[in-house]
C-alpha cells in the first residue's frame, strides 16, 4: 500500500529532461521523524522505507563520517542552537548508472543520466546536513543524498522504464541457472573470441563429480589427456581455524588413492561442495581443483602441474569463481541477506501488456556506480596473486558474489542484475591469438622501444600488489601468464626470472613504489636484479614518447643464468646470474638531502667528487647505506631533441662479500642532465649481479 503522495514515485511521471520526480517533498521533525513514521503506521511503505533510510542517515556514526571533530557532547547544545530539528526532503530523480567502460564513456555524446536507456537509481535529496555545522548559530544548509537500487519484475520489456532484474534469493534459482546456460551457449557458439572448435584435453587429474543427482559420491579422475569440457574452480585457501572442523582440504601421496575411490562431498570444505553442486546442476562432469588435482606433498607434482596451471584455465569450458569467499570453508553459494528491507510498487505502464509490472525499491546506504567493481576488483579473490591470471586467463568465468552473480568472457560481461552486455574492462585482448595481438599493438614506436614488454611490465606492476601465502610461488602463479605471453609475442625470446632477454635492460629499471613498505621475501625466489627479489609493488618508470628521442643502452648481456626445478624456467628460481660488460663506479657517498618528502621518489643525492651528480632510490628503506655504493649505467636516452632533456638511468650496486667484480643490485639511479658525461672516461669491465 502507498500514500497518495507516494503513488507518484513513477518514472513515468519524471520530468522528461532531467528525470526528476514532480512535487516530491516531505517535511518532518528530527530525531524521530514522525510524519513519516505515521504514514508507515497506516500503510505506506515507501514512507517506512524512507523513514528507516532518514534515521540511518541521521545517525551518530553517520553523521560522524563527515565531522572529523565529531563528539557527542556536541548534542547536548542542539536545543539552544536556532535549529529546530525541521528536515526538508526534496528534489527526488531517477538516474540511470554510469557505465565504467572507456568504450562505453566514449560512446556516449553526453554524460546526461537522463538520455541512458533504463533507470537503476533513485535519489532524494535532504537538508539540512550534517546538522551540527552551523553558520552563527543557524544550521548551515548542506544538502545531501540517499539512494535507493531500482529493479523490475517479472523479466523486463521494451517498455519498460527499469530493466535491472531483481536478483534471486537463491543463487542456483531455476532463472539464474537459465541466464548461465544461455550465457555458455551465446559465448560458445557466437563469440569468436571465445569458441573452441573442440573441447581442449582434460587436465592431468580432474574430479569426477558424479551424476546430477547426487547419488554417487565425487572422485578423482585421472585423465590421461582425453578430450572433454571441464569446469575450473579459482578460489581463496584461507588458513582454518582450530575452532573449525577439520575437512579434506587437499591430495596428498597418502590419501591419494582413496579419493580416486570416492570423496564423501560432506568432507570437502563448502567452496568446494559448492563447486561440485554448481557442476552438477549445469549438466557438466568434470571439475578441477587445484588443491584436490594436485599431490600437494609431491615437489615434484606440484611443479609439474602449477606449470601447467595457466593451461588449465585457458583451456576451461567455464572457470567458477568463488570471489565472495576469503577462504575455502566460506562456500560460495549461499547468499547475504540484505540488512535492509525490499518493498514493490506498481509501475503504471504505458503499456497494456505488462501492466502487471512492478518496481522493487532496496535502501543503498553507500551507493556506487560500479557495482561489478565493488563486488570483485574489491574482493579478497581479487587481492590474491594465483587469481590473478586466473582471471585474465580463463575464457569466461563466473563470479559468484556475495548477491548476485556476474559474467566475463572475453567478448562481454553480464550480470543476474540484466545489466546490458558491454565490452569487458578487465580484458586482455592478446590472449586470444597472436594474429589478433599483432593487430593490437604498435610496435616498434616512435620512441623506439617495444610496446609489447611495456604491456608486460604493467601486467607485472600490478601482479607484484597481490598476496601470496608462500612466497615462493611468486613465479609460479605468474606461469601461465609468462606462458602466453610467450607463445603471442616472445616466441623466440627467453624468460629469466620474471624479464625477458631481448629487453633485459629495460626489465633491469624497476623501482619499488614504496621503499617504505618493501621487504626481502622470508625466503630465497630470486637474484636482486629481478622485481620478484622484493615483496611489495613494483613498477617501471615512464618514458617519453618524443618523436625523435630514442632509447640506447649503455651494457651488454654476456650471460645469464638461472637454476630452476622441475617447473623449469616458468617456475621457481633457486638461483640466477647475469654477467654484463658496463661502465660502473664507485660512488664518495650517498645522502639524504636536508629538506625532501616522503612522496619524491629519488629521495637520495648520488656524490662523486664532491658534486651531487644525480638521484637514486633504494629499494628497501631498510637496507639504506651512506657508504660502499657503486653505480651502473644501464640507459642512455638519446640523442633527441633539445627539447627534452635526458638523464642516464641505472643501478645502484653493493659488492657480495667483498668480491671485486661480484654485485647485487639495492636501488635505481638516475644522473643529472649536466653530468652524463660522467661515464665516458670509465673504460666497461665484466662485472656479475646476483
Amino acid at each position: 500500500m502507498l500514500c497518495l503522495q507516494c503513488k507518484a514515485i513513477d518514472p513515468h511521471n519524471a520530468d522528461s529532461t532531467s528525470a526528476s520526480l514532480k512535487d516530491a517533498k516531505w517535511f518532518d521533525q528530527y530525531p524521530d521523524f514522525p510524519a513519516l513514521k505515521a504514514s508507515a503506521l497506516n500503510g505506506c511503505e515507501f514512507c517506512g522505507q524512507l523513514r528507516h533510510a532518514m534515521l540511518h542517515k541521521y545517525s551518530d556514526t553517520e553523521i560522524a563520517k563527515f565531522e572529523h571533530n565529531f563528539d557527542e557532547s556536541v548534542q547536548s547544545t542542539w536545543s539552544s542552537t536556532k535549529w529546530n530539528g525541521d528536515v526538508e526532503i526534496y528534489s527526488g530523480r531517477f538516474v540511470g548508472k554510469v557505465n565504467s567502460t572507456y568504450r562505453d564513456l566514449a560512446q556516449k555524446q553526453t554524460f546526461d543520466d537522463s538520455l541512458l536507456p533504463d533507470m537503476q537509481l533513485l535519489y532524494f535529496t535532504f537538508r539540512p546536513y550534517p546538522p551540527r555545522q552551523f553558520n552563527q548559530g543557524i544550521p548551515s544548509y548542506h544538502n545531501w543524498q540517499i539512494c535507493f537500487d531500482l529493479y523490475t519484475e517479472p523479466y523486463p520489456t521494451s517498455f519498460s522504464p527499469v530493466r535491472r532484474r531483481l536478483p534471486s534469493a537463491e543463487t542456483l534459482s531455476s532463472t539464474n541457472v537459465k541466464a548461465i546456460v544461455a550465457w555458455l551457449d551465446v559465448c560458445s557458439k557466437k563469440h569468436t573470441g571465445c569458441r573452441q572448435e573442440t573441447p581442449g584435453p582434460l587436465p592431468t587429474r580432474v574430479i569426477d563429480v558424479g551424476p546430477a543427482d547426487g547419488s554417487q559420491h565425487p572422485k578423482i579422475y585421472v585423465a590421461a589427456g582425453q578430450p572433454s569440457p571441464y569446469v575450473a574452480l579459482s578460489h581463496c585457501w584461507g588458513k582454518p581455524t582450530k575452532t573449525q572442523t577439520p575437512r579434506i582440504a587437499r591430495t596428498l601421496s597418502g590419501n591419494l588413492k582413496d579419493m580416486v575411490s570416492a570423496i564423501p562431498l560432506e568432507s570437502l570444505p563448502q567452496n568446494f561442495q559448492d563447486a561440485i553442486v554448481t557442476v552438477r546442476v549445469l549438466g557438466l562432469r568434470y571439475l578441477w581443483i587445484d588443491a584436490l588435482c594436485i599431490v600437494q606433498d609431491s615437489r615434484e607434482d606440484w611443479e609439474m602441474e602449477a606449470a601447467r596451471m595457466g593451461e588449465y584455465y585457458r583451456s576451461a569450458y567455464l572457470t567458477l569463481a568463488a570471489t565472495s569467499a576469503k577462504a575455502s570453508i566460506d562456500g560460495f553459494l549461499a547468499r547475504s541477506l540484505w540488512p535492509w528491507p525490499t518493498i514493490s510498487m506498481p509501475c503504471p505502464a504505458q503499456s497494456s501488456s505488462i501492466s502487471h509490472e512492478k518496481i522493487h525499491l532496496r535502501y543503498q546506504p553507500e551507493p556506487s556506480e560500479y557495482s561489478r567493481i565493488d563486488a570483485i576488483d574489491h574482493s579478497v579473490w581479487n587481492t590474491r596473486a594465483w587469481t590473478y591470471q586466473e582471471r585474465l586467463l580463463s575464457t569466461r568465468i563466473l563470479h559468484f558474489a556475495s548477491d548476485r552473480l556476474f559474467w566475463e568472457c572475453r567478448t562481454m560481461e553480464g550480470s543476474e542484475e540484466n545489466e546490458p552486455p558491454r565490452e569487458p574492462a578487465y580484458h586482455t585482448p592478446w590472449m586470444a591469438t597472436k594474429a589478433e595481438a599483432r593487430h593490437s599493438l604498435v610496435y616498434p614506436d616512435e620512441a623506439g622501444f617495444d610496446n609489447r614488454y611495456e604491456r608486460w611490465y604493467r601486467l607485472v606492476s600490478r601482479y607484484s600488489q597481490r598476496d601470496l601465502s608462500y612466497e615462493s610461488d611468486v613465479f609460479p602463479a605468474l606461469s601461465g601468464l609468462a606462458d602466453a605471453f610467450h607463445k603471442v609475442y616472445t616466441d623466440q625470446d627467453r624468460y629469466i626470472t620474471g624479464l625477458w632477454q631481448a629487453d633485459i635492460f629495460r626489465g633491469l629499471l624497476w623501482m619499488t613504489k614504496d621503499s617504505s613498505e618493501a621487504t626481502r621475501p622470508s625466503v630465497y625466489r630470486a637474484p636482486s636484479w629481478s622485481w620478484a627479489s622484493v615483496k611489495g609493488e613494483v613498477e617501471w618508470p615512464s618514458r617519453t614518447t618524443a618523436r625523435h628521442c630514442h632509447y640506447n643502452y649503455a651494457v651488454q648481456l654476456l650471460e645469464a643464468q638461472t637454476d630452476t626445478g622441475p617447473g623449469g624456467a616458468l617456475g621457481a628460481v633457486t638461483g640466477g646470474m647475469i654477467k654484463l660488460l658496463g661502465k660502473y663506479q664507485r660512488l664518495d657517498k650517498v645522502l639524504r638531502p636536508p629538506i625532501w618528502e616522503a612522496v619524491v621518489r629519488f629521495r637520495f643525492d648520488l656524490v662523486s667528487a664532491d658534486e651531487v651528480i644525480g638521484s637514486g632510490a633504494f629499494d628497501i628503506d631498510s637496507e639504506i647505506q651512506a657508504d660502499a655504493i657503486w653505480i651502473l649505467q644501464i640507459e642512455v636516452q638519446g640523442p633527441g631533441d633539445s627539447s627534452f632533456p635526458y638523464h642516464p638511468s641505472g643501478l645502484l650496486l653493493k659488492q657480495v662479500d667483498g668480491a671485486e667484480l661480484r654485485f647485487s643490485r639495492v636501488g635505481y639511479c638516475a644522473l643529472d642532465e649536466e653530468y652524463i658525461g660522467f661515464f665516458d672516461k670509465i673504460e666497461p669491465n665484466e662485472l656479475s649481479l646476483v
